[in-house]
């Protein structure tokens, strides 16, 4: 093969592991947000290394910062989400996506807007971190920062109640494929 084949070749491999990092990441961070939607606790915190921090600020109501380190400290903050298990009651909803993945596609950043319904109004802000390659082939938060920016609460009126998860094709988790 001529050298100027073999760089191509090499150039279009490395381009591949890219796209592949991109999607496996975009998985992870579907997991998590259908997770909390659906109260998949276990779902939430399988997107968390072992080792991963945990950057919650300005949380509602009353705008508190929250630390955490390690996936064992982290659980906790997502218990109360095991009340509305296998029923599609939220609505993460994300946007301005931008996911930059290093040479060797084993790490990457992520940043995201987003908004969410919350019990008496709306919130926003951005997700913000940095994700790693395990072995096991997964994508997982090495470090996410979640910044409530703004929320508001609002009279509201129940208009419909949340569906089950099992009327969903996918049982309320993302499309995986052969995850």
């Amino acid at each position: 093969m001529s050298d100027d084949l073999e760089n191509r070749v090499e150039a279009l491999e490395a381009e591949v592991r890219r796209l592949r990092a991109r999607e496996g990441i975009i998985h992870t961070f579907n997991q998590y947000l259908y997770g909390a939607d659906t109260g998949y606790e276990e779902d939430i915190l399988d997107t968390f290394a072992e080792d991963a921090v945990l950057d919650v600020l300005n949380f509602p109501p009353d705008g508190k910062d929250m630390h955490f380190e390690g996936r064992e400290a982290i659980a906790p903050l997502y218990e109360r989400y095991r009340s509305k298990r296998s029923i599609i009651a939220g609505g993460h909803t994300t946007s301005n996506i931008s996911i930059v993945v290093d040479e060797t596609a084993s790490t990457a950043m992520l940043s995201a807007y987003f908004t969410t319904t919350r019990p008496v109004g709306v919130q926003g802000g951005r997700y913000e971190g940095h994700l790693q390659l395990e072995d096991d082939g997964r994508w997982r938060f090495k470090e996410l920062s979640i910044i409530s920016a703004w929320g508001w609460k609002a009279e509201v009126e129940k208009i419909s109640d949340p569906v089950n998860a099992d009327r969903s094709r996918f049982g309320g988790r993302p499309a995986a494929g052969d995850r």
